[in-house]
């Protein structure tokens, strides 16, 4: 025991500091928990993949620059295959992000509450995170935004845009102003993109500093962990020297290519979340105790009233429903998070919360 002691104190303080990143896996019959794409794919797409996996060689190396799959995603964004990496998920790219432009005492900015990995990934790295509050309404604090930043001068400065979790994207001019401005890399997280259709990617001609991140992990294809980053070729060609070989697996590309190649049956269930969206929060509005907040991304947060999110929370888990519990002091105080599901997962989910929130 002594010697295994030892051992945990070589490692980094930074690292036994931190919280690892949760995702628990609680049985549910209806899981809307993790953002994910409710829709299974049709079966002639399915087929379409087996017979695109049949050749693939297990005992060989993958693409290691996935040129093919990147052609693709790039046709799909507007943009050139130069302006593009692709990363084991867009945590990978974070973190090479923050590699790339860290260093002893270097400083990485993001507004909070926002996505963890942000800060995790910064710690971890031995970098320094610096968190800016959001306002009551989510929406950044533009005074204490720019103080901050004039104060600080972090390295790389994190956006997440539609914001995870509270739903809601920033004020446009307020991102821009602070990409005009700042002498960071700014990066727009745009892992909801799909469902809020807003974008800087026509800005990147505009500004040398703007990178952008994408997910594929939203829209149906979470299992195989493929994220995006976009930049001016020069940024991707620095970040890619930090980008570990090979990160991108054969049956990854090999399923992305033909998912992406059938994208209409992808789009056609997008708009169907965001329709399901409309209607779930119109419901949720009406009912007594529940406080919804307005999304652009595929999943909504609510609040709870007379500090009930944990008791409902763990009733819904015992109807079989499994949301995200975000409850925490701060803006995310009682909160709770939910996915938007099929149709029939919804209103199961309305009904069983109707039920455990009297």
């Amino acid at each position: 025991m002594p010697k295994t002691n030892k051992i945990i104190k070589l490692i980094k303080k930074d690292v036994r500091k931190l919280r690892a990143y949760e995702a628990p896996e609680i049985p549910c019959k209806v899981k809307l928990d993790a953002q994910e794409n409710p829709y299974s794919l049709p079966e002639n797409v399915r087929v379409k993949i087996l017979k695109a996996l049949k050749p693939v060689l297990l005992n060989r190396y993958p693409d290691p620059g996935a040129k093919e799959l990147k052609k693709i995603i790039a046709d799909r964004i507007g943009a050139k295959t130069e302006n593009i990496m692709l990363g084991n998920g867009s945590d990978e790219l974070i973190q090479a992000i923050i590699m790339a432009f860290g260093g002893p005492s270097k400083k990485v900015l993001y507004p909070v509450p926002t996505f963890s990995m942000y800060g995790i990934i910064t710690r971890s790295l031995g970098q320094i995170p610096i968190e800016v509050q959001l306002k009551n309404d989510f929406d950044l604090d533009k005074n204490a935004m720019f103080s901050t930043i004039k104060k600080e001068r972090p390295a790389v400065i994190f956006l997440s845009y539609p914001n995870n979790p509270t739903g809601n994207c920033f004020s446009r001019g307020m991102v821009i102003e602070i990409i005009r401005k700042s002498d960071a890399a700014v990066v727009i997280d745009e892992a909801y993109f799909d469902f809020s259709k807003k974008t800087f990617v026509p800005m990147l001609k505009d500004y040398e500093n703007l990178i952008i991140l994408r997910t594929l992990s939203k829209i149906g294809l979470a299992a195989l962990r493929l994220g995006v980053l976009i930049a001016r070729p020069e940024i991707v060609r620095e970040i890619n020297k930090v980008r570990l070989p090979y990160n991108v697996n054969s049956l990854s590309q090999r399923t992305a290519k033909v998912v992406l190649r059938n994208d209409r049956v992808i789009d056609k269930q997008i708009n169907a979340i965001i329709k399901e969206r409309k209607g779930l929060y119109k419901r949720l509005l009406k009912m007594d105790g529940i406080t919804p907040f307005p999304s652009e991304a595929n999943f909504i947060l609510f609040r709870t009233d007379n500090d009930a999110s944990n008791k409902i929370f763990q009733r819904l888990i015992d109807k079989g429903i499994l949301v995200r519990n975000m409850n925490q002091k701060g803006l995310l105080n009682n909160c709770l998070r939910v996915t938007i599901g099929t149709p029939e997962e919804n209103r199961r989910f309305l009904n069983a919360l109707k039920t455990v929130s009297k």
